[in-house]
Formats: structure tokens, sequence, C-alpha cells
């Protein structure tokens, strides 16, 4: 029987130290820094949903005409880390503009551009190639969805409370003075305080993801570490990142074709793109983000739009004018607590409910109820209508809380599954960028498109006797994902160890 000479002794550790293999981690600290660009974006979208009506209706336009021009207003906001930061630049900058605007074409016109330097198809891209595990990439595209819940809460308070300073606090601010004579620009200034934040921490500590430019010389990278260094932190996480190095050690054949396969000097083909469930995924995405956004702005239309005058009464079934008549504070509470109720809903229901049921179940779930919530919406005014008077009125606003938090719960269900069935389906690493990109331009155009003609929509329904023509059409569009959603395959895992990893996660 051979002898076995142990050369440990019992202080010798269990595993020698270069046997223990980490396996890559959630990059947290680079991920928050691209949670704060994110956020800029939904706190410049819904900010103006406490306040649009009140400041179209300041610039002398009729109650009958402020449907038209607040769609056209949102809609104009539709049109890797240098990207980013020119992007935050010039939204802020577009921002504080908006905020002095004194006429419908100024404010058209800096609406505008604050859309065109839209970020998000970029931040995803650097999202998903932080996290290269596939176990962590859903993790890691979920915290951009959390930031913009957190923009839908702040967005709409920021927006209620601080616009039209000079009448709400007039001990603070003064009539006459300055924001007396620009009651838009104290909201428009603090958000472009919040964008100059975000994008000043991404010029000192964001790292660059695209590989073709890793190794230039970044200033601003440069002096971040510099800082790093004097107080002792750090903003890299190479450790956590390093997917490849991870796949080198365990699987190298398999690293180095996936390395060829993501060189960044080679562009995908359109083919490679745009596979036959990347088309099917970017319809469904562009309906989504037309009908959740034109929700949205019907919302504040309909809820800041004056009671129906007695010359123009409820006649059921089609014809319900008016609306509550809410304050720019009012709607300010009002998104504010929905984004409670999206945030909620994104850290603790979407992530159990997708991993139980799938995203495309979820994206079903979503299409399935969103046209019955949008058709019951203008109904609740018919409710109010029975009950005021009566001490009944928490029967209507009771309905109308329960619409809109079922509402606010299927958006996060329905964009969350369909954005990360679009990454999904990409079919190479090389292709992800150019599919979010593609993806992200088409839903821009869902979002431009949308709020201008329901707006319209909402204006002739407002004149003439069938008041419901918005949210009908509204239910029609989002009822139509019906004839892409069975086209959809949902990519299996290619083991069941893999699929017990992702599930646990």
């Amino acid at each position: 029987m051979p002898t076995t000479i142990r050369t440990e002794d019992e202080t010798s550790p269990l595993l020698r130290k270069e046997t223990v293999k980490k396996g890559p981690r959630l990059p947290l600290k680079q991920l928050s820094i691209l949670a704060l660009c994110r956020v800029a974006d939904p706190i410049c979208m819904t900010s103006v949903f406490s306040y649009l009506p009140q400041m179209i209706r300041s610039f002398g336009v009729s109650e009958n005409e402020i449907g038209v021009w607040a769609g056209v207003i949102s809609a104009s906001l539709a049109l890797c880390k240098p990207s980013i930061l020119l992007g935050l630049v010039a939204m802020m900058a577009s921002t504080i503009a908006f905020g002095f605007s004194t006429s419908i074409t100024m404010a058209i016109v800096t609406r505008c551009l604050i859309g065109l330097t839209g970020n998000v198809g970029i931040l995803r891209t650097v999202a998903a190639e932080l996290a290269p595990d596939p176990d962590l990439k859903l993790q890691a595209l979920g915290i951009l969805p959390l930031a913009w819940n957190l923009g839908t809460i702040t967005g709409p308070a920021i927006g209620g409370f601080l616009s039209e300073p000079a009448q709400k606090y007039p001990s603070l601010f003064p009539p006459g003075g300055f924001f007396d004579k620009s009651p838009w620009a104290l909201p428009n200034l603090l958000i472009a305080l919040m964008i100059f934040t975000g994008g000043f921490l991404a010029f000192l500590f964001l790292d660059e993801t695209l590989g073709s430019k890793q190794r230039r010389y970044d200033p601003g990278r440069a002096m971040g570490k510099k800082i790093e260094s004097f107080f002792g932190l750090s903003f890299s996480e190479q450790d956590s990142t390093s997917g490849l190095a991870h796949d080198v050690e365990s699987h190298p054949k398999q690293a180095a074709d996936n390395y060829a396969g993501a060189n960044p000097n080679i562009p995908p083909t359109w083919s490679e793109v745009l596979t036959p469930q990347s088309k099917y995924l970017v319809v469904l995405f562009f309906i989504s983000a037309l009908h959740r956004v034109t929700a949205e702005q019907l919302f504040s239309l309909f809820f800041a739009t004056r009671g129906h005058s007695s010359k123009n009464p409820i006649r059921l079934p089609f014809h319900l004018p008016g609306g509550f008549g809410l304050n720019s504070s009012q709607l300010g509470l009002l998104f504010a607590a929905l984004g409670v109720v999206e945030i909620l809903t994104q850290l603790f229901i979407f992530a159990p409910m997708a991993r139980k049921y799938g995203n495309r179940a979820l994206l079903c779930i979503a299409a399935l109820a969103d046209p019955i919530l949008y058709f019951a919406i203008p109904y609740t005014l018919a409710l109010y209508e029975k009950h005021a008077g009566l001490g009944g009125n928490w029967v209507c606003y009771t309905t109308i809380a329960v619409i809109l938090m079922l509402c606010s719960m299927n958006s996060v269900l329905g964009l969350n599954s369909v954005v990360i069935l679009v990454t999904d389906s990409a079919s190479s690493a090389r292709a992800l960028a150019t599919l979010n990109g593609f993806a992200t331009s088409v839903a821009a155009f869902g979002v431009a498109i949308g709020p201008s003609t329901f707006g319209w929509l909402y204006t002739v329904g407002q004149k003439s006797e069938w008041s419901t023509i918005p949210w009908v059409g509204l239910a029609l569009v989002a009822s139509s994902m019906w004839i892409w959603i069975p086209k959809v395959k949902v990519r299996e895992p290619s083991n069941q160890g893999e699929n017990e990893v992702t599930t646990d996660n």
C-alpha cells in the first residue's frame, strides 16, 4: 500500500489560495453611477406632467385646445461614455431653457432638444457589458428600471411642488420677483443641477466598456483615480466584472470563441442584429412605449381638465367630458404616489414573478389587463357624478386608485419584460449595442407619435359627443400587442444547472 506523505499541518488552509476561484460579481459601484445617469431621463420626462396643462394655459391657450398642445410638447421629448456625457450636458442645457419658456413654440423646441439627448440605449448596453455573466445580466439590467421608477417619483414631486413658487410660497418667493416672472424655472433648475451631478460623477468614475476604446487615455477617469487614491476609495470593479477572465479560467476555448465573436472592431450585419425574434420584440417594444407614455400624458390631461359645464353634460355611454380639475401640487402628489407603486413593484413583485413565470408570461399578463384599464378610466367621472353630494365620493376615488395602481404595476411588468426579452434576443455580444440602439430609436418614434396623436384625439373628444375616443383608441393599440406576442419564443437554458443559478438569482 503506497504511503501518502502530508506536507500540510493543522494550521494549513483547507484550500490553497491559488485554487480558490471567485466567480464574477455584480458591479454595484459602476451600476450605481449608471443609475444616477439614467434617473435624469424620467425626471425630465415626468416632472412636466404635474404642471404642463397649467403651463400651456398660462400661454393663453383655450381650455379646449390644451390637449393638442400638451400632446405636441410631450411628443417632442422622443425625437458609451463620451456619448453618455454629451447627452447629459445637452439635456441639462435644454432643461434650463425649457424652464424659461414664454411661448408654445419655445416650449416645443426646448422639449424636443431634451428628447434628442436620450441615453437609454447606451446605458442599457453599458449595463449589459458591465455584467457579461448571464447569471448577473438580469440583475444588472434591472437596476436601470429601478432608477427610472425612482425618477418617476422624484420628477412629478419636483414639478408639482416647485412650479409657480411665487403663488405657492409667497413668503419665500415674493410676487413680482424672478420666479414669479419665470414660474416654471425653479423645478427645471433643480433638475439641471441633478443632471450635472450625475454627469460629473460619470466623468470621474465611470469606466469605459467599449473594447476598442478601453486602452485610450481618459482624462476624467485619470482625475477620478487621483480622488479615489486620496480618499482610499475605488470605483473600478475589474474583479467583479471580469467575466472574460473567469471564462478563460474555466472554459478557455469557449472564452476565446466568445471574445472573437464580440470583437467590437467587426460591426455586426443587420441580419445578425435583427433576427426574426428580435423583429417581433422590437415591434412589441414600440407598441408598449407608445401606449404607456401616451397613457401617462392622458392621465395628466384627464385629471387637470376642469369639470364639465352645464352646457356640456355627461351623456352615457360614450360622452364623459371634463375631468377632475386637479392643480399642479395635487398632480405632483398623484404621479409621485404612482411612482412609489412602480418602485415597490420593481423591488418586490417583478423579480419573483419573472423567476417563477418568465418574462413572456408577465408580458402576456400586462397585455391582457392594459386595454381593460384604459377603457375604464373615463367612466370614473360617471361614478363621481353619481356620488357627488352624497358623501360617497370615496367610491370614485377608490376605483380610480385601484385602476391607476394596476396601470403602474402593469407598466413595470410589461416594459421590464419586453426590454429584457429584446436584450436576450441578441444573436451575439457584438450585436447587442446595435440592437439596443435600434430598439430604443423605434420606441422613441412610438413615444413621439403617441402623445401628439392622442392629445389631438382628446381635444376632439372634448368638443364632440365622443369624449371616450382617446381611451378606446388607446385600448385598441394596447390590444394590438396580441398580434405579435404569440410569435415570441423564449430561449431555453442550455442545461438544468444554469437554470437553477438563474432562478436563485
